[in-house]
Order: C-alpha cells, then structure tokens, then sequence
C-alpha cells in the first residue's frame, strides 16, 4: 500500500531529514515533536537509537535544555534524551518565573519579601533631605526652586538682544542710528 502512495525515495527523504533536523528558532516542545514524527516515519528501516540520541542531541540549540545534564545522563533512547531536556527546560523556567506567578502561591506570601531579596525601586520616593542642588551646593531642594539662584539671576540680567544672532554693542559703536 505505501508503495502506492508514497514517493520512490521516501525512506531515504526522511531518514535524511531526521539527520539534518535542528531546533533553530523554535521551541523545544515544536523540536521534539518534529523529531517524533520523523522517528515514526521510519518504521520500516528504523534508526540505531545511540543515533537517534546523538542527533537530537545535537541539533539542540545552545539554552536551558542543552546543559551539561543532558550530556552526563548519557541517555539510551531517545524517549530518555527527550525527557531530560524537557526536565532542564522546565527546571530553567520555573527558576526565572517569580513565585507569585505560579498558581497556588497566595497573596499573603508573595507580600512577605525574604531579606535577600531586591526592592524595586520607587522612582518618586527620593526624599528631600536625599536632594542636593547643583546652584548653591545645599542639601533640600532643587537647582529650580533655589533661592540663592533667584536671587542671583535678579541682581544679574541677561542683557536684551538687539536682534536673533547679535550680541549687544557697548554703545557709540555700531549703526549710524546709536550715535
């Protein structure tokens, strides 16, 4: 019946597509599943298992499921590899998740900070005493709302342009219309 249907070299398309197989880009789960199928279509001329393992192995893209633990289990099938990585994979995500986004976890725990944990920072709550201003050198306020500086800007105007890019002239020299 399959050699009805399917193509001459079928066999030997998929036992070359299970050798060149990789992760890349894709999730791991995506990965094995391909991995499976091409495992399942070779049914009549399957792979040695030490192969198969090799393979996947391999082709498994650097990350949380390609740790030293997958290549020291030294798996025997490829079912066994699988579950490893999936194992790794796991572990590593449940690591990075915090323990508030795991279902179950209630609110009283997650409010209840352990002593070695880091406190976001409050971007508002710099406190007064905290603030230095760059005018006077005191501690307490802003540049801005520095009393030292507006007085200082009032004893010293800035002089009145004449026009957008000249600078003032001392007066008797210039145009004809100062003098």
């Amino acid at each position: 019946l399959q050699a009805a249907f399917l193509p001459a070299n079928y066999e030997y398309r998929q036992r070359s597509r299970f050798l060149s197989c990789k992760q890349g880009k894709r999730e791991l789960h995506e990965y094995i599943q391909e991995m499976r199928e091409l495992t399942a279509s070779l049914v009549g001329n399957p792979l040695i298992e030490h192969i198969k393992v090799t393979v996947f192995m391999d082709s498994l893209r650097v990350g949380p499921a390609r740790t030293q633990q997958l290549f020291r289990v030294q798996s025997s099938t490829l079912e066994e590899a699988i579950q490893v990585a999936l194992q790794e994979e796991y572990s590593h995500r449940q690591a990075r998740t915090p323990a508030s986004a795991w279902p179950g976890s209630s609110s009283q725990h997650s409010n209840r900070a352990s002593p070695s944990a880091p406190v976001p920072m409050e971007l508002g709550a710099a406190e007064q005493h905290d603030i230095r201003c760059f005018g006077c050198g005191k501690l307490g306020h802003f540049k801005r709302d520095c009393q030292a500086e507006i007085h200082r800007r009032r004893a010293y105007p800035k002089p009145v342009l004449k026009g957008r890019w000249q600078k003032p002239r001392p007066r008797g020299q210039g145009n004809a219309g100062d003098q």
